[in-house]
């Protein structure tokens, strides 16, 4: 190597206290690729990588490793070198010139190292005889490594030949062209070039090359990991060993391989899931995992089954067959709310506990991925494990399969564990156009995915998941999407999505079309898709239905009645604020029986109420002292969260999916020995809909869940549906598809009298989604090009960082205005700021400095009294105020500087924008109207 090549410079500290020589950091991150190529890259994105080139390998390998050594040729530039002034001197000594003109200073910015070296690896490969269009496919990956690819204008602005001063000419070309070839030679990458010329590479190899270069990066990057030089040029050794002693420190998790025991479906249940004994499988778990069994390639497999039927257990039965057979060395988890998936994040780490109990290669990396993940007690603990774990420690070995690890952890690289269980705007984030997107991608593509509650969408958010799913497909990922059951359009949509990405013209989809009977499963196949009806367990539900005026009077009459003898309701609102008007009246009926569960309740209260819901009303094994007579007062948080049994339900009108998942809550278990028998009252379940007034033709739809909430359509829908059914029953689960298929189909229902008005709401509904579905682009990555096109532009306009931390970041991939989050404080009479008092763990009623920076103990006990606000104090206006509020300081503290602080009494009083609130530990936060 030329002196002048390796006097050129790619690291430095700000003190000039150490360095790294552009060649070394080369030769590191090439050195890296080719460990993670090997070592923790799944097969199945090796096999992706390798179908660019006929299925080789080596030659992937050799790709790989070379554009990650190239990442940094654009450095080998007067426009960066310019930025140490000692370095650059040094380098001048070669003949490594920069121009003394302010021109470099001023315009280096146009020409970044990133798209510098997209343009350099071009030029060479271009002398090397490929076509124009094939280098750019290439040097595209340099161009994104720093998480935004560019765009053409950003390109053209970067050519050389437009800026020649800041690539630099005479020994800057040479040692350009030097660097370069000696990569080429380095990893083998040479002999293939002539190969390559003709080689069409895939959006979806330059999306994942682009990943594993800025994975190979940051590692490179890492001076603890691989230290900076402190005196002069180290001499040029070819020798990987300094980057296997940094991986060996490092510690990635290698890929998941699972191994399913042998036998059939119920050998490989008992051995993953603890069931009684005697126990089988449910039969549409059977015909999950016989599917899964079957399909010929890796594709969509959508499952359609009531609740309680044992669907998760059947996903990653079906995660596990598809892993192991087909090399996918992780499992993604998408769940719609925090809450179902914390519970989810309990289920996986126990079957991952079965599994690793049969000595499996299970990897050893997992993430649990919402803003809420901190305060989960499981999570808290793997981590403090994982943490032990990485820094060579082996206290906590062998206590859980999986650890979260310390390297994977933070926004950008959370999703590259081998295990991860999120919420659904995770998944969504995948097809934002957000910087180091990339990295999601690279993510997704080596694992398997469930989907959970997929009918849980909006059409804002189904815009994001066909996309998603698109690319999935184009990855050749197994997905397994979950539901109660699907309108007919939405099998069709999430179908032809997944097709879309595997280049598979979907044939004939008419028998996805109504009621395709149920329990069901859809799955592709080629270019088709095909169907299967699963035996209906024994499981049935009748439910008495009818309608209940909407008036405190007429429930409390009837709670009184029905409950006179013992029992629990739940009441299910719309809205938080009918949720406080019922629970108000109903405490004054049954004093010392009545609970509320809403969304207005700091983080702590509600995990605290979760668990108290399901210690008194979940399933037999851990309800253990049921109450003789309560009432649940709830939002919507009880509908997919928590797995609870009641008596009676009384819940306002709600599309008629929704409705009968609040049905799903009645009579969901089997009373045992030693139990509290159902009342002879409530032995049979029984549902009344209400807020709604029935007596008008078309019914008068209560206002605020109407214009802020559900909208008229589908609540028109869903009360015609169930206009028919009252003072009958309905069956679960052979209701459940042609009800949801009646409501959601393209058929007139309901009275004529009714029919004016529901055309007219059918009409705005299909203009409005119209408009989401337009606005959900804006932000949208594109559908995987043709092969042999540059991903020039594909995150042009981007959003910036993705962040789930953040309500504005949640609003990127959610229809709507985003609510302000708070922290919630204490002030005494004295004026001292405190925790409340009532928080366990130590953690209530801690004093809470103004002028300094919280502990992180102290910062993550205010974290836990996170409080999200309602829509109608999330303003401008509001948010201004309550920053100015917030002390300075605390901008300081990673755990709580986003969140502006909302200031209370002891009693709980409070005030934002003039309005008066209050929060207490019973109630939540209530917000009064000004002449109240």
């Amino acid at each position: 190597m030329s002196e002048a090549a390796r006097s050129v410079w790619a690291k430095s500290t700000d003190q000039h206290g150490g360095w790294l020589p552009l060649w070394k950091h080369m030769d590191d991150a090439a050195d890296v690729a080719s460990a993670l190529f090997d070592r923790w890259l799944p097969p199945s994105v090796v096999r992706l990588f390798a179908k660019e080139f006929d299925g080789d390998t080596v030659q992937a390998r050799a790709a790989i490793a070379f554009l990650a050594g190239v990442h940094d040729l654009g450095k080998a530039t007067p426009a960066f070198a310019i930025q140490d002034v000692l370095l650059a001197q040094r380098m001048a000594q070669h003949n490594l010139r920069i121009p003394s003109t302010t021109f470099v200073l001023h315009a280096r910015s146009v020409a970044h190292h990133s798209v510098a070296g997209h343009h350099l690896l071009m030029r060479w490969l271009m002398a090397k005889g490929f076509p124009q269009p094939i280098a750019r496919t290439w040097g595209v990956v340099l161009g994104g490594h720093h998480g935004v690819l560019p765009d053409s204008e950003a390109e053209n602005a970067a050519n050389p030949r437009h800026v020649r001063k800041l690539y630099g000419d005479g020994v800057w070309e040479t040692v350009q062209v030097e660097l370069a070839e000696r990569m080429a030679d380095r990893v083998g990458a040479t002999r293939w070039l002539g190969r390559w010329r003709d080689v069409k590479l895939s959006a979806q190899f330059q999306v994942l090359a682009t990943a594993v270069v800025i994975v190979s990066d940051w590692i490179a990057s890492n001076d603890e990991l691989l230290p900076f030089y402190r005196e002069e040029l180290p001499q040029v050794a070819d020798s990987s060993e300094r980057v296997r002693q940094a991986l060996d420190k490092l510690r990635l998790p290698a890929p998941w391989q699972p191994t399913p025991p042998g036998g059939g479906v119920a050998e490989l249940f008992a051995a993953r899931f603890d069931l009684p004994d005697g126990a089988r499988p449910y039969p549409v778990q059977e015909a999950v995992c016989e599917v899964a069994r079957s399909m010929p390639e890796p594709g969509l497999l959508i499952v359609e089954a009531p609740m309680g039927e044992g669907k998760t257990e059947a996903a990653l039965a079906a995660a596990e067959i598809a892993a192991g057979r087909w090399g996918f060395g992780g499992l993604f988890v998408a769940l719609p709310t925090q809450a179902t998936s914390d519970a989810m994040f309990h289920r996986v780490i126990r079957w991952l506990d079965a599994m690793g109990s049969d000595d499996q290669q299970i990897g050893g990396a997992v993430t649990l991925s919402h803003c809420k993940a901190r305060f989960n007690r499981l999570f808290q603990g793997l981590m403090r494990a994982g943490w032990l774990r990485d820094i060579g420690r082996d206290e906590h070995e062998g206590r859980h399969a999986v650890v979260p690890h310390s390297w994977m952890s933070g926004r950008n690289k959370a999703q590259l564990a081998n295990f991860t269980v999120s919420t659904f705007d995770q998944l969504l984030f995948t097809a934002l156009k957000s910087r180091h997107v990339m990295l999601r991608h690279l993510g997704l593509a080596g694992k398997v995915v469930v989907l959970d509650e997929i009918h849980a969408y909006d059409a804002f958010m189904n815009s994001y998941l066909t996309k998603v799913l698109t690319w999935l497909g184009a990855y050749q990922v197994p997905v397994v999407a979950l539901s109660a059951t699907l309108p007919s359009d939405r099998r069709r949509a999430l179908v032809e999505a997944y097709q879309r990405g595997r280049e598979k013209t979907c044939g004939d989809l008419s028998q996805l079309d109504g009621d395709i009977g149920y329990p069901a499963l859809i799955w592709t196949e080629g270019s088709s898709a095909r169907t299967r009806v699963a035996k209906a367990s024994s499981r049935c539900t009748s439910v008495g239905v009818d309608f209940l005026d909407d008036d405190l009077d007429t429930l409390i009459s009837v709670l009184r009645d029905a409950l006179s003898d013992g029992g629990t309701a739940l009441v299910v609102r719309n809205t938080v604020r009918r949720v406080l008007e019922a629970a108000t009246r109903l405490e004054r009926e049954f004093p010392g029986e009545v609970t509320l569960a809403h969304s207005r309740f700091i983080t702590a209260d509600r995990m605290r109420k979760d668990n108290e819901l399901l210690d008194m009303f979940g399933s037999p094994q851990r309800a253990l002292r049921r109450p003789y007579r309560h009432v649940v007062v709830a939002s919507q948080v009880v509908e997919q969260s928590l797995d609870i049994d009641f008596d009676i339900l009384v819940t306002d009108l709600a599309p008629i999916d929704l409705v009968l998942q609040r049905m799903g809550r009645l009579h969901r278990h089997e009373r045992g020995v030693g139990q509290i028998e159902r009342p002879p009252k409530v032995r049979s379940a029984r549902a009344f809909i209400t807020g709604v007034d029935f007596e008008q033709h078309p019914p008068r739809l209560e206002q605020a869940t109407e214009r802020y909430v559900y909208g008229t359509h589908f609540l028109l829908r869903s009360a015609a549906v169930l206009w028919e059914r009252f003072g009958k029953t309905i069956e679960l689960p052979g209701d459940v598809a042609p009800l949801v298929q009646q409501a959601y189909g393209p058929d007139d229902i309901g009275p004529v009298e009714w029919r004016e008005a529901m055309a007219a709401a059918r009409q705005t509904w299909n203009e409005r989604t119209a408009a989401r579905e337009e606005r959900a682009t804006q932000f949208q990555i594109d559908a995987p090009t043709k092969p042999g096109k540059a991903i020039i532009g594909w995150l042009s306009a981007h959003a910036g960082e993705a962040d789930e931390d953040t309500a504005k970041g949640q609003g990127q991939v959610r229809d709507g205005a985003p609510s302000l989050e708070v922290l919630l404080v204490y002030e005494d009479a004295s004026g001292q700021w405190h925790t409340p008092m009532w928080l366990d763990g130590g953690r209530g009623g801690l004093p809470i400095p103004r002028e300094d920076v919280p502990s992180d103990d102290l910062a993550e006990a205010m974290a836990a009294c996170a409080l999200r606000l309602p829509l109608t104090l999330s303003n401008p206006d509001a948010e201004e105020e309550l920053k100015h509020a917030t002390p300075p300081a605390w901008k300081a503290s990673r755990l709580i500087r986003r969140l502006p602080v909302l200031v209370v009494d002891g009693d709980g009083n409070g005030q934002i924008n003039n309005r008066r609130l209050r929060y207490t530990v019973e109630r939540g936060l209530e917000v009064f109207d000004s002449d109240e």
